[in-house]
């Protein structure tokens, strides 16, 4: 639950220039977005804050798409449950025990009990993802605790051990939580969290941030003709291809089904571009060979879609227009790239042929065709 920890007179005041902002905005006045301005104005959440100027600077709208992204990022309940209530768990256990041991001394635990009442406490109510410097954090109180008694030190080595295991154990769940599963990249969650941290990397720097997806044609019908198996290797062999050729700070990822996506900071949409059609020549020569029969099933194609983020713009929309650029690609034939910038030539194309047709003279027509 939100904890506001203002007094009576503040919190009617931030409701009311929350309302007020809001209405001023031309915001929906339901409760989610209610949240994001009253936190906005209590400053409660500095990313959050920085964020929203950033929009309002940039003149964006506070649209239901852009809002919904902003709650969804710092007000979602959706936590990985497996992972804490299991780490969790395994300390209480390990660290109670070496408590015990040390009480048995007569030496006073009660900081450290404080320490790690605490620290589930934080694990319990927050982002797993930063629990590596809190275990280390841990680690350390621990290993000094070993000095309060040499009869016990072996036994308080042995905590400390086992917690050096659970660091471990997380940083293995997190790795699985964040990698798809049939091809070894990373996973439609690890995209979205990379594609937030980027966005607001680039409204920082002011650098360009560009997004490809790609989709492999005619899939279905490959999998149809030779089979699930031989469905599944295509897609890890498309991964194999995506880890040689997406180097450095550029991310790839499975998007889902046949689709895969790849993040590319500080690079113009005519660069994407050019990196988006080396890979689908990449891809394309390439023959695929069953694994169970040796036998040549031919070559596989990509269609690609690039588009390039608008500062403040929600995520949602980078997506969609990538996503329209992916359909024109494929409309056009497959095995091709399109980007943001081909869309809006096609629809201007078609909205002159549509003004050309209800020309009575014909003129319009012979001036685009011109």
């Amino acid at each position: 639950m939100h904890t506001y920890g203002l007094r009576h007179d503040h919190a009617q005041e931030h409701s009311q220039h929350a309302l007020a902002m809001m209405a001023e905005l031309g915001v929906v006045p339901h409760p989610d977005n209610f949240l994001i301005f009253y936190s906005y104005l209590a400053g409660s959440h500095p990313d959050m804050s920085q964020m929203i100027d950033i929009l309002r600077s940039n003149h964006r709208e506070f649209d239901e798409i852009q809002c919904k992204a902003i709650h969804d990022r710092y007000f979602s309940t959706e936590r990985e449950r497996k992972i804490t209530d299991q780490i969790t768990a395994d300390l209480r256990c390990q660290l109670n025990t070496a408590l015990d041991s040390v009480k048995k001394i007569g030496v006073d635990t009660t900081k450290y009990s404080e320490a790690l009442d605490h620290f589930c406490d934080f694990i319990s109510s927050k982002d797993f993802s930063n629990l590596e410097q809190s275990i280390h954090t841990l680690i350390g109180a621990t290993r000094q605790m070993e000095g309060v008694s040499q009869a016990f030190g072996q036994g308080l080595e042995n905590s400390s051990s086992e917690i050096s295991r659970l660091r471990q154990d997380l940083a293995k769940l997190k790795h699985e939580a964040m990698t798809d599963g049939l091809t070894g990249i990373a996973n439609r969650k690890a995209f979205d969290e990379k594609l937030r941290e980027e966005a607001m990397a680039a409204m920082e720097n002011g650098k360009a941030l560009s997004l490809l997806i790609l989709d492999i044609d005619h899939f279905k019908s490959f999998n149809d003709n030779h089979g699930h198996q031989v469905g599944d290797q295509v897609l890890r062999l498309m991964a194999n291809a995506l880890q040689r050729n997406v180097k450095g700070q550029d991310f790839a990822a499975r998007y889902g089904g046949e689709e895969f996506a790849i993040i590319l900071p500080q690079t113009t949409l005519g660069c994407a571009k050019q990196a988006a059609n080396m890979l689908r020549h990449n891809v394309e020569s390439h023959n695929i060979v069953s694994k169970s029969n040796q036998k040549n099933l031919g070559h596989i194609t990509v269609s690609i879609g690039a588009a390039t983020f608008q500062y403040g713009e929600p995520l949602a929309r980078l997506i969609e227009r990538a996503d329209a650029a992916l359909y024109l690609a494929k409309s056009r034939g497959r095995n091709q790239v399109a980007s943001e910038r081909d869309v809006e030539r096609e629809e201007e194309a078609s909205k002159a042929d549509q003004e050309s047709l209800k020309s009575p003279d014909g003129k319009a027509a012979k001036q685009y065709c011109a």
